[in-house]
């Protein structure tokens, strides 16, 4: 059974196994919800509310709190031995890691898969990408990024990383290169370079495997990235709606 991990800010190296990887504000945001509406729901009952305003109040509630689900609470992004599993607000993907092209950052986190599903070789099939709702880079990290910096010389591929503008600490600097990297990016883009580099890995390690094997046949062509509609967070919504229409419609 894989190990299991929740990595919840993006910092430092991966554990082997089952990781699941989204930011802690929104989740913060949908418990903060909660705590609301919870209160309002009480309130109504206490102050005796008429029937009618009651049933339109609780279905905005509800209908809110439908979007909280689906837009803070829901989206994640869940790496396992097999492949990332992209948990975005209406929609799942399944990416397995043989056919990962990359993964960076932008807005949001994204990975990048051929499309049709064949192996990533030296030239690149043509490809998509799916956005992580989950990881995404804050306005605040965009316009810390913009500002322009003191340069900061590398001799290698790890070295002269630090946080710019800090000095760095004793703890900081025993850490080792690849780690003080992570920890010197915002979460979403620590979170982006540790799926690339993790899906760089199970590419080698397969190949590796595949020409190890005792049968000379070809190898059996990877699965292609799939999706579906997740239809909870949907109707979580659809339903207050339609509740919240025939209540101000009576």
């Amino acid at each position: 059974m894989p190990s299991q991990s929740r990595v919840v800010p993006g910092r430092g190296a991966p554990a082997v196994g089952h990781e699941v990887y989204r930011l802690g504000a929104p989740v913060v945001v949908w418990w903060i919800w909660v705590a609301f509406a919870l209160a309002n729901v009480v309130d109504l009952a206490v102050q005796r509310t008429p029937v009618h305003t009651e049933l339109v109040i609780d279905a905005i509630v509800l209908l809110v709190t439908g979007f909280a689900y689906a837009l803070a609470l829901r989206p994640r992004v869940i790496a396992d031995q097999t492949g990332v599993t992209i948990v975005n607000p209406f929609r799942d993907h399944r990416v397995p890691w043989a056919v990962i092209q990359g993964v960076d950052a932008g807005d949001w986190v994204k990975v990048h898969h051929t499309r049709d599903g064949s192996p990533v070789t030296a030239v690149d099939a043509p490809g998509k990408a799916i956005e992580c709702w989950a990881l995404y880079l804050s306005a605040r990290t965009k316009r810390k990024e913009a500002r322009p910096g003191p340069p900061r010389p590398r001799s290698g591929l790890f070295s002269g990383i630090g946080v710019p503008g800090l000095p760095e600490s004793d703890g900081m600097s025993r850490l080792p290169a690849e780690a003080r990297y992570l920890a010197s990016l915002p979460p979403a883009r620590a979170i982006a370079a540790t799926l690339d580099t993790r899906a760089e890995k199970e590419r080698a390690q397969a190949r590796k495997a595949g020409s190890a094997r005792d049968d000379p046949g070809p190898s059996p062509s990877p699965t292609p990235a799939t999706a579906r509609w997740a239809w909870f967070p949907l109707a979580a919504i659809a339903i207050p709606a339609l509740a919240l229409l025939i209540a101000l419609l009576t």
